[in-house]
Order: C-alpha cells, then structure tokens, then sequence
C-alpha cells in the first residue's frame, strides 16, 4: 500500500469536526452554513481518500463495490451528494431555516433545517444536525468495516505479527530491518521467546489506529489490536 491509511483516518476526523461544529453555531446562522456545507464537502472525501489509500489491496474492489451499492441506494447518501454538488458547483446551500428555544434550565437550543433550493427539491424532514450525524455514521462504519476487512493492510499493529510476516514468507528479523534495526535487534536469546519480540516491535514502533475515539463514540465499536 503505497499510502498510509492515516490519510484515512485524518479524512474522518476533519469531518466530525466539521460535524460537531454544527450545534455549536447558536444563532449564528452563518456559522451553521459555513460548518454544514464544509461538513458535507469533507464527508464525500472519507470515501475518495479509502479508495485511494486501498486500491492496490487484494480483494478491496469487491469489496467496496458492495459498500458503494448500498450507498447509492441510501436516500440520504444520495441527498449529501446531490447536496455537495450544489455547494461546490454551484455555490448554493440547503441550510435555509432554523429554529430556537430554552431548555427547562434556560439553556438556549438553537436548531437548523434543509429547505427546498432549485436543484433539491425533496431535502430530509430532520433537523441538520441529525441528518449530517447520521451521515457521518453510516461512512464511520464503512471505514470501521475496512478495519476488520484489511487488518494488515491498514493497521501497522496488526502488519507487524508473526501471522503477517509468515504469509508473506518473512521473519522478525525482516520486520526489525523494515523498521530501521539490525537483525536481531529483539533478540531475547531464546526461541520460546517469539511471540515477545513481536510484542516489543508493536509496542515500541507503531501507532495503531487513529480514531479509535469515534468508533467508540458514534459507534459504540472498538478495534482491537493483536495485543488484546
């Protein structure tokens, strides 16, 4: 894989920034625009930067054939689209109504909503937050799904196991010399001790994924790695 799948994972966080920006624009409406249309531009290259990143993956074509095919049948998948081809190409925007009122602890809640614009004519009845967050979740869960899909490929834990390296036809020490080590460099002086210095090399060289956070958040998943 020629690039890092933390391209993908970057993709994603902008978006939930992006995506947690949103109520927090109060009665600043333009604020609400600005995050939305930003939101649904960056949400569209979560799936241009996996596609990128995994094409060369053995079995990812297929694979993500499938993810495409339920995502255009997605009515909401198919509004952000219709929606991000609006913004970027026309300059247009759906965030066209909102409305505000106080919690019982007087806490003010502003909320916003879709209205029909010339190329949308049938936006979501829910409210803009909700939409985008439930958006939001359906491509998280396409990226989780190639977490478990492509493990070795995208998870540098899970590269870096005697099971990987042996399918591949290598050993620890070429996993010590990939790293920038001699061989032997985890040497412990006993062939029992195997499974530790893979142990060690995860440990101490890689990083794992990076947004195990909003897996757990909007998902309630965590990805493990070998060591759990």
């Amino acid at each position: 894989m020629a690039r890092s799948f933390s391209i993908v994972d970057y993709k994603t966080q902008q978006t939930e920034f992006f995506l947690s920006k949103i109520p927090e624009s109060g009665l600043d409406f333009f604020s609400a625009q600005c995050f939305t249309d930003a939101f649904v531009s960056s949400a569209r290259t979560i799936t241009f930067a996996l596609q990128a990143v995994c094409t060369d993956i053995p079995g990812f074509s297929t694979w993500y054939s499938e993810q495409q095919r339920v995502l255009k049948a997605d009515l909401l998948a198919r509004f952000f689209h219709r929606y991000r081809t609006a913004s970027i190409h026309i300059g247009d925007t759906v965030v066209r109504g909102g409305a505000s009122s106080h919690d019982s602890d007087g806490k003010l809640r502003v909320t916003y909503f879709f209205m029909e614009v010339p190329d949308i004519c049938d936006p979501p009845r829910e409210d803009v937050y909700t939409a985008c967050r439930s958006h939001f979740t359906k491509l998280l869960r396409i990226v989780f799904g190639a977490y478990e899909a492509f493990p070795a490929y995208i998870d540098d834990r899970w590269y870096f196991t005697s099971k990987n390296f042996d399918s591949l036809g290598k050993s620890v020490e070429d996993a010590e010399l990939e790293l920038g080590f001699p061989k032997g460099w985890t040497d412990l002086g006993d062939p029992a001790m195997l499974d530790e210095r893979w142990k060690i090399l995860r440990k101490t060289q890689t990083s794992g994924c990076q947004i195990q956070e909003l897996f757990e958040k909007y998902l309630g998943c965590h990805f493990p790695g070998p060591d759990e």
